[in-house]
């Protein structure tokens, strides 16, 4: 299941760009799509595994043999997850129709990129995406060293450790699904690109 990612597939269709391509784009409607296709693939997880367990205690008769619980508590926290689906479904819809990326798609060609796999403790060079909180911060756009971290990246290694961290998704650190976490570099040409 982790190594089809149907999410990625699935923004691919609709944009006619992968979600590598759209993270480089100078857009923050794009650079969020990959933090939003993140959070939809967890949801759609979650949801399914817990739609799973319920049908498993239907057939097995748990509801019969034991107390309803065994029904009525996945069935609660299948509505849960339903509701926490619909609003990651509802973010990569706004993001995926947002105006300006729609039209920066149609006046730039997507460009060429390959994936650099990384791992927690690395010091890598990436280009900081153009995600709100880097515009906020006036950080989008320049490559930039950062050490790795497990849920976000240290920037400012030059001054000294601890200066400013920033999560993966807006330090240029991507999560694929089944390969772990990669950073983004133009490729040689269009063969070497790697998408989703």
């Amino acid at each position: 299941m982790l190594t089809l990612d149907s999410v990625g597939r699935w923004i691919t269709r609709r944009t006619g760009r992968s979600l590598d391509q759209h993270a480089t784009d100078s857009i923050p409607a794009a650079a969020h799509l990959p933090q939003a296709a993140s959070r939809l693939r967890r949801a759609r997880t979650e949801l399914l595994l817990t739609v799973d367990r319920l049908r498993t205690a239907l057939i097995n008769e748990d509801d019969l043999t034991g107390a309803t619980a065994a029904v009525t508590g996945p069935l609660a926290a299948v509505e849960k997850l339903g509701r926490e689906y619909r609003y990651a479904r509802n973010w990569a819809d706004m993001l995926i129709g947002d105006q300006a990326r729609t039209e920066y798609a149609d006046a730039n060609n997507g460009q060429a990129l390959r994936r650099r796999y990384v791992n927690p403790g690395d010091r890598v060079l990436v280009v900081l995406p153009h995600t709100d909180s880097c515009r906020l911060r006036q950080l989008a756009g320049p490559a930039t060293r950062v050490r790795v971290g497990r849920t976000d990246a240290e920037l400012d290694l030059m001054v000294g450790s601890g200066q400013l961290r920033l999560a993966h998704a807006d330090a240029g650190i991507y999560r694929d699904p089944a390969h772990g976490l990669y950073v983004l570099a133009p490729a040689a040409d269009e063969s070497a690109a790697s998408g989703d």
